[in-house]
């Protein structure tokens, strides 16, 4: 009786350590960032300039020709500040326990290409630009990818 226990103890072990120790297929591990990016497929970023009509010119279309020239700089300032960023400085002057000068400063350097001018309209002085730069999906990650 002890020897047939012994023997049905060793039995069931030796199937649980089999049973234990079998190789599952596991299911790669997939990043839930890189279904966002499709490096096939372009890229666009969107922005719209706005430039004002100045009162002191020429004629009006000198104008409108400065505010669209405004618009399409403004433009080109929000590409630069959504692709590669804003750098900001800041000082502050504090004498006798109080705030005397608070400075804020904003600088963007950036080299915008193939942006384009996909609308444009002149209202009441004010000129906007909807301005757009596209790219493939490999070059933006050669681009912005760190």
């Amino acid at each position: 009786m002890l020897k047939r226990l012994v023997t049905c103890t060793a039995s069931l072990c030796v199937l649980l350590l089999i049973v234990g120790c079998a190789a599952k297929k596991e299911e790669p591990v997939k990043d839930p960032k890189a279904a966002l990016y499709d490096f096939n497929s372009d890229k666009s970023i969107v922005v719209y300039g706005e430039g004002i009509a100045p009162q002191n010119t020429v004629s009006p279309a000198q104008a409108i020709a400065l505010a669209k020239r405004a618009a399409i700089t403004d433009g080109y300032r929000q590409l630069g500040e959504k692709l590669y960023g804003v750098k900001i400085n800041s000082t502050e002057t504090v004498r006798d326990a109080m705030l005397r000068d608070s400075r804020v400063t904003a600088q963007v350097n950036a080299l915008i290409k193939d942006a384009v001018v996909t609308d444009a309209t002149f209202k009441d002085g004010l000129y906007s630009v909807r301005m757009e730069v596209s790219m493939s999906g490999r070059r933006w990650q050669e681009l912005f990818a760190y």
